[in-house]
C-alpha cells in the first residue's frame, strides 16, 4: 500500500458517522492526516512534472505572454465588453433614454441612502462604469492561496464591490480562486450587461427607424460578448482539466498550510512568503465553531443537551481534500517517468542536453542527429553544456584525446559542422566560441540550460516521439 492509498483509507477511518459530528478530539486527529498523510503526498506529487505543469499554467496562461492563447481570449472578451458598454452609454444619451441603463438593484442596496447623501459618491451607473474599463485586470495573482473576492478595480467602489458580492456564489474555501474568480467577474459583468440590454432595447425600439442602426450596433456587440463569455466558460470548466486544476490547487494549499518548512521555488515563492500564507490558509481548516452535545434517548432518538464552543475542523473542507485525493489518483500512480521530465525541460530552457538516451533540444526542438557513435562530438557537447550552466569555460585537458590546442579547435568545429547539419542547429553552432590560445565554451545564460542525467533505463524514453514536429514554447522561443 503506497502513501495516497495509506492517506484515503485514514481519511475513511477518522470520518465520523451521523449524528456524532467533529469534536475537539477528532479535530486533532485530522489535523494529524493532514500533516503526516496528505503533505508527504503532495511532497511526491512536487516532484512529478505533470503536477508542476497544472499548478504553473494557471500563471501562465492568465498573467504569461499576451500572445499566450487563453491570454489572447481573455483580452478579447475585455475589449468586446468594453466596446459592448460604450456603445450601450452612446446610443442611450444619443436618444435620451440614459435612465434606461440604471442600476434596478440600487435602492436594495443596504447602504446606498448613505452613499445617495454623499455628494463625493459616483452615481453613475454599472454599464457606465463598464465603458471606463474600471478594472486592473479581470484576473487577480492575489486570489492564487485565499480568495479576495472582489473585482481588482483600479479605484476603490463600495457599491460595485456589494453589487458583485451579492451575486458571487463561489464558496468553495481551497481550490483554484485564480480561474473561478476571473470567471465570476466575467459572468457578473456579462450579466449587468445583459440587464442593462434587456432594459435599453424596448426604448431605443420606441425611438423608431432613426435608432434601428445603433439598436442593431449594440445587439450585434452584445451577441459577441455572450458568445465570448461562453467560450471562456468552456474552456477553463469544461472536463476533466477543470476538477484535475482544481485538486492539484487544494493538495498545494494543504502542503503549505501544514508542512513546516515547504519549498516552492519553482513557482517563485520564498520560504517567508510561505510562512506567511500557511498562517493565512490555517485558519481555513480549523476555526472557531459551536460543538453540541447530544444525548442517545432510545434505538433511534437523540436530544440535544448542550453546546459550547470549540476549535473545530471544516467537515467540508476534509472531504474537499478527499475528492482531490481521488482526482488525482492517477497522477500519483503513473508516477514521474523520464518522457515528463524532458518535455518540461524543454518547454522551460532554450538548451536541453540528455545524458541518456543522448537528445539534444533547441529552443523546445529535438534536433535530429545521431549521436551514438560519434564520441568525440557528443563528449564535447556534453561538457559544454555542463559548463555553461556553472558558465564555466572547457579547457583542453577536460577532453579525453585533446592533447592540444588545435585539437580543441579542430574538435569545436567538427561539432559546429555536426550541428549545422541538423535543421535549426546553425543557431546553436554559432554560439560555440574558443579564445584564440584559449578555452571553449557556449556563449549562452546558465539560467537558459539544463542538462538532464535521468535515472532511467535507455529502452524506457521513446526518442522518436520527440522527434515529431511541434511548435515550441513561447518561453523557448525567447
Amino acid at each position: 500500500m503506497n502513501r495516497h492509498e495509506l492517506a484515503k483509507l485514514r481519511l475513511k477511518q477518522l470520518l465520523p458517522s451521523p449524528p456524532s459530528g467533529v469534536d475537539e478530539t477528532l479535530s486533532d486527529q485530522f489535523e494529524i492526516w493532514l500533516r503526516q498523510d496528505v503533505v508527504p503526498v503532495t511532497e511526491e506529487l512536487l516532484n512529478n512534472p505533470a503536477f508542476r505543469r497544472i499548478i504553473s499554467a494557471i500563471g501562465q496562461q492568465l498573467f504569461g505572454d499576451d500572445k499566450n492563447e487563453r491570454r489572447v481570449q481573455l483580452n478579447g472578451f475585455a475589449d468586446a465588453l468594453t466596446a459592448c458598454a460604450q456603445a450601450m452609454v452612446a446610443a442611450a444619451t444619443k436618444f435620451g433614454v440614459l435612465d434606461a441603463l440604471a442600476d434596478q438593484d440600487r435602492t436594495t442596496d443596504e447602504n446606498w441612502l448613505e452613499e445617495e447623501f454623499n455628494r463625493h459618491a459616483d452615481r453613475r451607473c454599472v454599464v457606465e462604469k463598464m465603458a471606463m474599463r474600471p478594472w486592473f485586470d479581470l484576473v487577480d495573482g492575489d486570489d492564487f492561496w485565499t480568495p479576495r473576492c472582489g473585482l481588482f478595480l483600479r479605484d476603490s467602489d463600495a457599491l460595485l464591490t456589494r453589487q458583485f458580492r451579492r451575486e458571487l456564489t463561489h464558496s468553495q474555501l481551497l481550490g483554484d480562486h485564480v480561474t473561478e474568480l476571473m470567471l465570476a467577474r466575467v459572468g457578473f459583468w456579462t450579466r449587468r450587461l445583459s440587464m442593462a440590454w434587456n432594459r435599453l432595447q424596448p426604448r431605443l425600439g420606441e425611438r423608431g427607424e432613426p435608432a434601428f442602426a445603433d439598436l442593431s450596433s449594440v445587439f450585434a456587440r452584445f451577441l459577441d460578448v455572450e458568445e465570448r463569455h461562453r467560450a471562456l466558460v468552456a474552456v477553463w470548466r469544461t472536463g476533466s482539466e477543470s476538477r484535475l486544476r482544481n485538486a492539484c490547487m487544494v493538495l498545494l494549499q494543504t502542503y503549505v498550510a501544514y508542512h513546516s518548512a515547504p519549498q516552492l521555488a519553482w513557482l517563485g515563492f520564498t520560504t517567508q512568503s510561505l510562512t506567511v500564507n500557511g498562517a493565512t490558509l490555517q485558519p481555513l481548516f480549523r476555526r472557531q465553531g459551536i460543538l453540541t452535545q447530544i444525548k442517545h434517548v432510545t434505538a433511534n432518538q437523540y436530544r440535544q443537551v448542550d453546546t459550547q464552543t470549540a476549535r473545530l475542523v471544516d467537515l467540508e473542507v476534509i472531504l474537499q481534500i478527499g475528492a482531490a485525493l481521488e482526482d488525482v489518483a492517477a497522477m500519483y500512480q503513473r508516477g514521474v517517468h523520464a518522457d515528463d521530465l524532458i518535455k518540461e525541460a524543454r518547454a522551460q530552457y532554450k538548451l536541453v542536453v540528455v545524458v541518456r538516451p543522448r537528445m539534444v533540444f533547441w529552443r523546445g526542438r529535438p534536433l535530429k542527429l545521431e549521436w551514438d557513435g560519434t564520441e568525440t562530438m557528443w563528449n564535447l557537447m556534453l561538457h559544454l553544456a555542463v559548463q555553461a550552466e556553472g558558465k564555466l569555460p572547457i579547457r583542453d585537458y577536460v577532453l579525453s584525446g585533446v592533447k592540444t590546442n588545435r585539437d580543441l579547435s579542430v574538435r569545436k568545429s567538427h561539432l559546429m559542422k555536426f550541428l549545422a547539419g541538423a535543421p535549426g542547429g546553425d543557431d546553436l553552432a554559432v554560439l560555440i566560441e574558443k579564445r584564440r590560445s584559449g578555452p571553449c565554451y557556449l556563449d549562452i545564460a546558465p539560467e537558459t540550460v539544463r542538462v538532464l542525467d535521468l535515472d532511467a533505463d535507455e529502452w524506457t524514453v521513446d526518442v522518436q516521439e520527440f522527434f515529431q514536429v511541434d511548435a515550441p514554447s513561447a518561453e523557448a522561443e525567447s
